[in-house]
């Protein structure tokens, strides 16, 4: 065994990360162009409502980024699980 890391977890963690950047750079996007007849970003507002329905939380300009980066984000995290079912499917098989 080497001391390494092999290419499965290479690529869980760099969809992990990639994914996790992602979805919080949406959210962030969405912080920064909040509308103010809103209440505040706070301990209220479910984060899952944001990143799935942004338009109810933002001025039209950045709608198309902030819907961009969360669908990325999201896919990129189906990588990352994609490459754990791969891994227990292949240790299985063994």
């Amino acid at each position: 065994m080497g001391s390494g890391m092999s290419a499965t977890e290479a690529a869980f963690l760099g969809f992990l990360f990639s994914g996790i950047t992602a979805l919080l750079a949406g959210v962030m996007l969405t912080r920064v162009h909040w509308r103010p007849d809103i209440p505040p970003y706070g301990l209220g507002t479910r984060f899952l409502d944001v990143t799935r329905h942004p338009e109810r939380y933002v001025k039209d300009a950045p709608l198309g980024a902030i819907r961009g980066l969360v669908f990325v984000g999201g896919v990129l995290l189906a990588g990352a699980a994609s490459v754990v079912a791969w891994e227990i499917l292949q240790t299985m098989s063994r």
